[in-house]
């Protein structure tokens, strides 16, 4: 946790600071200068001692909207506008030790925090925001909550919130965010599907029809039929990756040749890190794709199998604690967008 913190006039003159109690006031300050680099603070015998704070003085703090209490654990508490108030430099930044707090957070677009992931102004999980390199120079918001949006209802499956009309000026009274999704996936998959299909026949005629004399037709009919069960086999074994169609799907078997071709140096280190994965989860991960070219990645730049081991064991570490991860999907999620920073650590 950072010595020094920096505190604006803007802050000091904000109305819902203002009319706080001078009590309040004081407890916001001291809860500002120790909260970590994610604006997440653990509520103190020694501050509350100093300044006498009482529970009235937090719930005051609450109800102004300038601190979020979590259920379910009354020490911490998180700082909305952290992110609005204190600009910490990559170099210096240290993420927190709360993980399955800030698990639980969502950025609006003015960068303070919520615990509502349906608010309309929501663009990121925080998690994402922070692995992306917590960036501010965003000039355009609405591919980033479309998007956002896309994840809530693959993962949720409804929602209250009604999508705004084209131009962005009104609210379709007609139709939400769950109907304009599954049309928005319709178009989306079948159009990748009918190309994919399209481009994988044209060329497995022509590379079969040269290397086997012209018997191209029966070959490519029978890939056809094998590629077929193992689509289904990979929808059957949950080899999906978490995120719905249109948001980036990773590789799926369509492209599984080239996957094949890709991960084939480093095979057996990818299979021998999927049966220590599932080893010591008690979640069965299959084959997913997108986490295979993780271990890829990271075998090819060198790091030892122990080193992504260990980043294995920290992340599940951190997923037992946090029910919302106690799932395939999620989970392999929380695998393909924190373990290699796990496994630099380790």
């Amino acid at each position: 946790m950072a010595e020094r913190r920096m505190l604006s006039k803007s802050l000091l003159m904000d109305n819902k600071f203002l009319t706080l109690s001078n009590d309040s006031k004081s407890l916001y300050l001291y809860l500002l200068m120790f909260a970590d680099d994610d604006g997440i603070v653990k509520r103190s015998i020694m501050i509350d001692s100093v300044l006498n704070a009482t529970d009235n003085n937090y719930s005051e703090l609450e109800e102004k909207g300038l601190i979020i209490a979590i259920s379910g654990n009354d020490e911490i508490r998180v700082i909305t506008n952290w992110n609005g108030i204190e600009t910490i430099r990559e170099k210096l930044y240290s993420p927190t030790i709360y993980l399955n707090v800030r698990s639980r957070l969502y950025l609006k677009t003015d960068f303070s925090y919520t615990l509502n992931k349906n608010d309309p102004s929501v663009f990121s999980s925080a998690d994402k925001w922070i692995n992306d390199g917590r960036p501010k120079n965003i000039k355009d918001f609405k591919p980033l909550i479309q998007q956002h949006l896309k994840e809530v209802q693959y993962m949720d499956g409804t929602s209250t919130v009604q999508v705004q009309d084209m131009d962005g000026t009104s609210a379709s009274p007609d139709q939400n965010r769950s109907d304009q999704y599954r049309l928005d996936q319709s178009r989306t998959d079948q159009d990748s599907k009918d190309q994919i299909s399209q481009e994988k026949i044209n060329s497995a005629n022509m590379q079969l029809s040269s290397s086997n004399g012209g018997i191209g037709e029966n070959a490519s009919s029978v890939d056809s039929s094998t590629s077929s069960k193992d689509n289904n086999a990979t929808r059957e074994s949950g080899r999906d990756t978490g995120l719905p169609s249109g948001v980036d799907r990773g590789v799926s078997n369509d492209t599984a040749i080239s996957k094949q071709n890709i991960n084939q140096p480093y095979q057996d280190e990818i299979d021998s890190l999927f049966n220590y994965l599932n080893q010591q989860s008690n979640i069965n991960i299959s084959d997913n794709d997108r986490l295979a070219n993780v271990f890829s990645q990271l075998v090819q730049n060198g790091y030892d199998i122990k080193d992504i081991q260990a980043g294995i064991n920290d992340i599940l570490d951190f997923a037992n604690e946090a029910p919302q991860y106690q799932h395939e999907k999620p989970l392999t999620q929380l695998l393909i967008q924190h373990l290699s920073t796990y496994t630099r650590k380790a």
